[in-house]
């Protein structure tokens, strides 16, 4: 963890805000106070791994900090954190490999793609547009490389 998040989570004093305010937390295992906890005590994330990914990254546990923590930041660090550590849980890797090689999470309809065109309307989706799909390949590829190694 960078030294700047580490002397703000010192002032943690925790209220709960955040988990209270945390929109997935209502439904998912996400605990954003007790990744504060963890990273306070220890240094390291100790939420769960997959838990950890549940964040939407709202805002709203940052936005209504008393303390102005930046929650959401430190939740990104600890997932990079972690993806090195341990690599991405098996679900994300998937479709993450999914989304490179295919710069989309869901395949489009060719024949959509093909009415659209004879309508003479524009092609949204970026698995059709060879410039599109080679770009969004080429981000993920490089997040993949820059964050797992």
């Amino acid at each position: 963890m960078n030294e700047e998040l580490a002397k703000t989570l010192n002032r943690c004093m925790q209220c709960g805000t955040c988990i209270g305010s945390c929109f997935s937390g209502r439904v998912t295992a996400l605990n954003t106070r007790k990744i504060l906890m963890g990273y306070i005590a220890k240094g390291i994330p100790v939420e769960s791994h997959d838990a950890l990914w549940f964040c939407v990254t709202c805002y709203a546990c940052q936005e209504r900090c008393p303390r102005g923590i930046p929650i959401t930041d430190i939740i990104l660090e600890a997932r990079n954190e972690l993806a090195r550590r341990k690599g991405l849980p098996g679900r994300l890797k998937n479709a993450f490999s999914y989304l490179e090689k295919h710069s989309a999470f869901v395949p489009g309809k060719e024949k959509n793609m093909k009415m659209r065109k004879e309508l003479d309307l524009p092609v949204y989706h970026s698995q059709f547009d060879e410039r599109a799909r080679k770009e969004v390949s080429e981000i993920v590829s490089k997040y993949l490389k820059e964050v797992i190694g």
